[in-house]
Formats: structure tokens, sequence, C-alpha cells
């Protein structure tokens, strides 16, 4: 039971990253706006999606929470989709790789446990696993 898990949750992870390597091929990456907010005891990460951008998400080292602040966006795990609209949160599991097609403007929050200082290089090496490929993001026609 255990082996067919550990395999659909592979293959989920490989559609990901074929997503990835086609999004990179195509040459046409975005950057997004991205705010970073400090408070005792956790990094929040904002991001803003406009609508009709496709993108996968960075890997995090350990579990962390997710708000959709605004608008409406379908995300996958490479297994299940499914379409999510704001106010929603909820808690993805550490190692957790994620695509998402934005179908209105979106805000994507992430909340982290950091104690350390407002540095941005030294919280991507703690929190981002780098084993994985970074954000992407590209616009749809």
């Amino acid at each position: 039971m255990f082996g067919s898990a550990v395999g659909r949750a592979l293959e989920r992870r490989a559609s990901i990253e074929a997503l990835e390597a086609v999004m990179l091929q195509s040459g046409e990456t975005i950057e997004l706006e991205t705010r970073h907010h400090f408070a005792h005891g956790t990094y929040t990460r904002e991001l803003h999606i406009p609508a009709g951008v496709v993108l996968t998400g960075k890997v995090h080292r350990h579990s962390c929470i997710n708000i959709l602040a605004q608008g409406t966006i379908v995300v996958t795990d490479g297994g299940v989709e499914r379409e999510i609209s704001a106010p929603y949160t909820f808690v993805s599991g550490a190692g957790a790789k994620k695509a998402g097609f934005a179908l209105t403007d979106v805000v994507w929050i992430n909340v982290h446990p950091w104690d350390g200082e407002p540095d941005l290089e030294q919280i991507e090496q703690q929190v981002i696993s780098h084993e994985e490929s970074p954000c992407l993001g590209s616009q749809q026609q």
C-alpha cells in the first residue's frame, strides 16, 4: 500500500516538473510582484498573480499556511485539481509542489515560522528546498 502511494506522489511531482520544463522552454517567464512581511516569529510572503498566469511553486522544507486572500485560482499538486476562491486558507505539508492557473487576479500568501533576521537570502536557504525547481510563472494568451 505504502509503495503505491509513494509512486503516485512521484508521478504527481513529475507532472508538475514537466510543466515547468515546458514553461522554461517557452522563454515566456514573467516576474510576479512579491511583498515580504516580518512579524514576531514569522515570515510572510505575499505573491500577486495576474489573471491568466500559469505558475509553479517552490518546494518548502516545512509545512506552511497558504492563504488565498484575493481572486480565484485552479491549483493542483499534480493529482487533485481544485478551483478555489478567496477567502481560502489551508496547510500544505513539507515537500509539497503545486501548480496553478489564475482565473482572476490573485493574492496568494504563505506564512512560515521564522525567528531570524529579515534577510531574504537566508530565508530562501532555510525555508526552500533547493533540490527542486524555482517558482515559475508565465502569461497565457
